[in-house]
């Protein structure tokens, strides 16, 4: 917790207290009537303030839940309120009359009406105005969806629930290794990603991917140390990003012919245990003795698209469609990081089942990364702003609309110390020579003595 964001809470609440004027009169009047009771109710205002701020700095998930339903609560009401004029300005009345709104809900940072049309009017006249709609309301976002014969279902997000940054947690014990908690849904609830399935995150440069990296590293750091998971990172940078954390993997690769003999062994493995599973077991359950290996590359596309060498490129690209496309059953899992998802950037997109689309150019590359049914159904990762890195969207394993989540921020400082505390029992060299062998002598580039 900064300076910083200590100051800005201090300045939030002094905000939502002066906001609500039954608060503050009731304040008032005690002061007025009983002027002995000035400090008295000082004192009580004060002792308020300062529990509220322990419950944030101790529970800061069921805290902002709790925020964040009573700024939409208060926000819900003023929208039907204002629904009539709304409807005016956006030409959805006829002869003072306007869409019934039938009931009213709030869920987390969400409010939903159930509207019943005038006569005549479909879910097609709502969609043509929604963006007026959703600007009259002050809301940042709005969904629409088809209720029964004739009413819509209007879902508007009307609290920014994850403005605020927080840090990457350590789990407190090894857990089922099941789900990995990166950080929070925008309904306040943890962010939960599936172990298993191959995982690729896109977004744009200081979009946050370095936060959905290592907060799934340092979700993973209990099962790290227990020896049941073996993290293998792939950072082409010179290993900036990884080396950061080197105690937490088992192995790590900084150029491209390690990063290909790495692979190529994790392919040998996972064709090794795939037929020791043959006739006895269909899916594979995390333990020392076979733990679940996990390739944690940091951009993708540097091994890849962009690789200059092409038949380290060729190799790469045949081991990680490999892995993506045999791995899940008998426990290996990709979850790799790139800026630019194009399909002639990354050819096995397709293979990732599981997608995170960070801050994104524009809605092309949402729907690429996310499909275009979740683009059209409020996955708009080309809308979130700049001074929220690691905020995203990522679509339900039951399908559903796309959820906005951010993941927690890992300092160096928290990295080196979860590196440190919770450090793989055992780590694996990497043997280049057979690769560097198979890719023979370098040819030397021609020279002006050459071509004379």
């Amino acid at each position: 917790m900064t300076v910083h964001d200590e100051v800005r809470w201090w300045i939030q609440f002094g905000r939502a207290f002066l906001a609500r004027p039954a608060a503050l009169c009731f304040a008032v009047a005690l002061a007025w009537w009983f002027p002995g009771w000035l400090l008295t109710t000082g004192a009580l205002v004060l002792a308020g303030a300062i529990g509220l701020r322990l419950w944030a700095r101790r529970r800061p998930a069921s805290y902002a839940r709790f925020s964040v339903a009573l700024a939409a609560r208060r926000k819900a009401r003023n929208l039907v309120r204002a629904w009539p004029d709304v409807c005016a300005s956006c030409g959805l009345d006829r002869e003072g009359a306007c869409p019934t709104v039938r009931r009213r809900r709030v869920r987390g940072p969400h409010v939903e009406l159930l509207v019943t049309p005038l006569l005549g009017q479909t879910l097609q006249h709502f969609a043509a105005v929604s963006e007026p709609l959703r600007s009259g309301v002050q809301a940042s976002r709005l969904r629409l969806e088809s209720h029964g014969p004739r009413d819509v279902r209007m879902i508007f997000t009307v609290v920014e629930s994850l403005r605020a940054t927080f840090p990457s947690t350590v789990p407190d014990e090894v857990t089922a290794l099941e789900h990995a908690t990166l950080g929070r849904q925008e309904d306040g609830r943890p962010w939960r990603l599936a172990l298993g399935p191959h995982t690729l995150v896109a977004g744009s440069s200081g979009a946050g991917k370095g936060s959905v990296f290592w907060s799934f590293a340092v979700a993973l750091a209990p099962a790290v140390r227990a020896g049941s998971v073996h993290l293998h990172g792939i950072d082409l940078k010179a290993g900036m990003e990884v080396l950061m954390g080197r105690g937490l993997f088992t192995s790590v690769a900084t150029d491209a012919v390690e990063a290909v003999a790495l692979l190529e062994d994790l392919v040998a493995d996972m064709q090794e245990r795939a037929r020791q599973y043959a006739g006895t077991q269909r899916s594979h359950c995390a333990t020392t003795e076979n733990p679940l290996h996990i390739v944690m590359i940091d951009e993708l596309a540097a091994l890849t698209a962009y690789n200059n060498e092409r038949e380290l490129q060729r190799r790469a690209e045949t081991a990680i469609n490999l892995l993506c496309s045999q791995g899940r059953a008998p426990g290996f899992m990709v979850f790799a990081c790139l800026q630019d998802p194009r399909k002639e950037v990354i050819p096995s997109r397709g293979l990732f089942t599981q997608m995170v689309g960070l801050r994104l150019k524009d809605i092309s590359e949402t729907t690429m990364v996310l499909g275009e049914t979740a683009a059209l159904t409020g996955a708009h990762c080309h809308r979130i702003r700049r001074d929220v890195p690691g905020t995203g969207y990522v679509v339900p394993e039951d399908g559903g609309h796309p959820i906005l989540v951010r993941a927690g921020y890992a300092s160096d400082e928290l990295i080196r110390e979860v590196a440190q505390t919770y450090a793989a029992p055992e780590t694996r060299e990497i043997d280049v020579a057979a690769v560097r062998d198979s890719l023979g002598p370098r040819r030397r580039p021609r020279s002006r003595e050459d071509v004379a």
